[in-house]
């Protein structure tokens, strides 16, 4: 029979009674509760740890780890869009005379900029400054002029200060350049849906600086949208399966047509592969058109003033450093300007045509082009979207910029001529 009782501190009295661990004996019941808890209050001193925190910090090693590995993955099957030290090696090849074959066109086109102007051998006589609408303007277009194309993709106002700077920094500015003023250059950051401009910002402030004039902080930090960007995931694997499905591999060229790739030319404009101009047909071309100006017909482009400003300053400090700057507006497709007429939309692209004749006034600049397509000439089967027009269309502009230029020339031979 269990001679065994308990007490009402719960230990064991009679026969059966067990004697206490040592560090209990002799202690009152307030110092043993205080020693059950000395574990997780001095475990280094006991020799044992709490696993949690160290398995946070595995947790978070791995996770940086894989980030990295990501970032490593995205810039190895993307280096266009990521791998600096590529897109100079292009940008070098481009001012060599040669072309580069590309995947598609999703690349980082305001770092090759600054590659390829500042590694051009001699300054160009006329350049075009401008969004990828002039992405098919080819040298040939100029009959004979030394011309560059140096167009980025989605350009905004920091743009039109950030392309002259490259220009100035490295002593290549033209004799001449044609600015385009597109319907959202002026859009304020924060009505922005892209951030492709992003990479052009050191070139932005360091012309902003120079007009003495205040410049936008939008993305000082580190963690910019392109680093984001190459953190991704899904696009490792788009980057991924492209790589291994492709035909053929990205490289430097003399082709200037491909059946496969795009072509980044020496010239600084772009010609798609014949893959793509076969996906690019005409009926595609008005679809989009007209899905795009119904989204926009309520949306009149927004104008940051701080922006007009900045593009004013950069226009009358290209004048004094006796640039001859020759304004102009890309021609939207003919399916896209008719379905935006009577909009409200329309009323904003008026304002800013209303903005570039003040500049062209005040400057004494002309203005080429038009938004409204049949200023040029333009037909809807010169597009591939509401606004990217082919080399035809294009073509129509330089020429009318060649014409200008023609009678400027004739005009200073003849007062050189009369001593004037």
């Amino acid at each position: 029979m269990d001679m065994t009782v308990k007490d009402a501190a719960g230990l064991s009295r009679g026969p059966d009674r067990r004697l206490l661990d040592r560090v209990g004996a002799g202690r009152r019941e307030t110092d043993r509760a205080a020693a059950d808890l000395l574990p997780s209050q001095s475990a280094s001193a006991l020799g044992t740890s709490n696993p949690a925190p160290r398995y946070l910090l595995l947790m978070l090693l791995v996770f940086m780890v894989g980030l990295c590995a990501v970032r490593a993955a995205n810039t190895a099957f993307a280096p266009m869009l990521y791998d600096q030290k590529k897109i100079v090696e292009v940008g070098q090849a481009l001012a060599g005379g040669k072309n580069y074959l590309t995947h598609d066109l999703n690349i980082e086109t305001r770092g090759l900029r600054h590659a390829h102007i500042a590694n051009l051998t001699r300054a160009p006589y006329v350049a075009v400054i401008g969004g990828s609408q002039w992405q098919e303007a080819h040298a040939d277009l100029a009959r004979g002029d030394d011309f560059y194309n140096a167009h980025v993709q989605g350009d905004y106002y920091e743009d039109i200060l950030a392309v002259p700077e490259m220009f100035v920094r490295y002593g290549k500015l033209p004799e001449q350049v044609i600015i385009s003023i597109r319907e959202d250059l002026f859009t304020p950051v924060a009505d922005r849906a892209d951030t492709l401009w992003v990479p052009a910002l050191q070139d932005y402030r360091a012309m902003a600086k120079r007009l003495s004039i205040a410049a936008h902080d939008a993305y000082t930090a580190e963690l910019t949208p392109r680093l984001r960007q190459s953190l991704s995931l899904p696009l490792l694997k788009a980057n991924v399966i492209r790589h291994f499905n492709a035909p053929a591999a990205p490289h430097i060229s003399t082709l200037s047509k491909h059946p496969t790739l795009d072509v980044l030319l020496a010239d600084g404009s772009i010609r798609r592969s014949e893959r793509r101009d076969a996906v690019l047909t005409r009926q595609r071309a008005r679809a989009d058109a007209l899905s795009a100006a119904y989204q926009r017909r309520n949306q009149p482009p927004k104008i940051d003033e701080n922006g007009v400003i900045a593009v004013d300053k950069v226009l009358e400090f290209l004048t004094l450093q006796g640039v001859r700057v020759t304004l102009a507006h890309p021609p939207f497709n003919p399916v896209y300007w008719n379905a935006v007429q009577d909009s409200p939309y329309l009323d904003g692209v008026r304002r800013i045509e209303a903005i570039t004749d003040d500049f062209a006034r005040k400057y004494g600049m002309d203005v080429i082009g038009g938004f409204d397509p049949a200023k040029s000439g333009c037909m809807a089967e010169d597009y591939i979207d509401g606004e990217h027009a082919n080399a035809r269309c294009l073509g129509r502009i330089v020429d009318q910029f060649l014409k200008l230029d023609e009678k400027r020339r004739a005009f200073a031979s003849v007062g050189g001529r009369n001593g004037l």
